[in-house]
């Protein structure tokens, strides 16, 4: 038995669990919203409050690790701590204060467990797949099928700094998503030569705004999506149109009362969703599938 901590820039993820014949038994998991790179993330500096929150995050994990008796703890600190000036000073403290060390992935490092956890999600086959992961600091793209990776690459325009930068208004205005829309295009060119050399129709979405995506469809659409496994669902592209209007024409209030729609998801989801929108029109996507396994997925069934 292991635990895998995710320090994301919106959410601290514990997960408690082991891995045999290539399953994974989940015996206990945790999700906080500590939002580490709010008022933070695009100056690249982890503020005082959100200091302490990841750090009291941090021991209340400690206290559960601890009642599992687990001695292989595999902690991984994402975009928003990597970039930070003072993320070296917060891993040193979470070490120092509860003897847990932290890795900080490179994107690249962040791509490959989280193909490692979609993988395991369903079954793949030869066809290429496009893995979408929406962090807070990051979007990771990989695409690649059962066999292997084909290509990786991280993004700093996680829903955080995309909020920040663009999302003023409430519900976001036409110039908003216009200006994202354009911001995108010059950000993900790399991803649109890689899907020249590896084409592929079929996007995964990972986790995150994928599972809220997944939960407002079956929650507040009423729509039962095709089970592609009991972590895999495939949703049709009519009832995601549905949902990205839902979520560019609502303000937070809204928003916060759709039944699918978890609390600490309300502020990002917008652009989230946009930055869906765009990938699914641009590069034609024609299967979209939401998976929710990811990153601590990946790590956990890592040796």
């Amino acid at each position: 038995m292991k635990a895998v901590i995710d320090l994301g820039t919106n959410t601290f993820h514990l997960l408690i669990g082991e891995t045999k014949n290539g399953k994974l038994n989940e015996f206990f998991k945790l999700q906080v919203p500590v939002k580490i790179g709010k008022n933070g993330i695009n100056n690249g500096v982890i503020n005082d409050d959100a200091f302490t929150r990841g750090l009291t995050t941090i021991a209340e994990f400690k206290k559960y690790i601890n009642q599992f008796s687990i001695t292989d703890v595999r902690a991984c600190a994402t975009s928003a701590i990597r970039n930070a000036k003072n993320g070296s000073e917060f891993v040193k403290k979470v070490n120092d204060l509860y003897q847990i060390k932290i890795l900080t992935l490179s994107g690249d490092e962040e791509a490959s467990c989280i193909y490692e956890g979609v993988s395991h999600s369903y079954n793949l086959n030869d066809e290429n797949i496009l893995v979408m992961d929406i962090g807070g600091g990051s979007v990771e793209f990989i695409i690649g099928n059962k066999e292997l990776i084909l290509w990786k690459q991280s993004f700093e325009i996680g829903a955080a700094r995309l909020t920040e930068m663009f999302h003023k208004n409430e519900p976001i205005t036409e110039e908003e998503i216009n200006s994202l829309y354009s911001y995108l295009s010059t950000k993900l060119s790399p991803l649109k030569e890689a899907l020249n050399d590896f084409p592929s129709s079929i996007l995964v979405g990972s986790a995150g705004a994928y599972e809220t995506l997944l939960d407002i469809v079956i929650k507040d659409l009423a729509v039962v999506p095709n089970s592609l496994s009991k972590n895999a669902y495939e949703i049709r592209r009519e009832d995601f149109d549905v949902f990205y209007e839902l979520m560019i024409q609502s303000d937070e209030l809204k928003r916060a009362k759709l039944k699918g729609m978890v609390d600490f998801r309300v502020e990002m989801i917008v652009v989230s969703a946009i930055l869906m929108r765009y990938v699914v029109e641009e590069f034609k996507i024609k299967r979209i599938i939401a998976s929710d396994y990811s990153l601590k997925e990946g790590m956990m069934f890592r040796e």
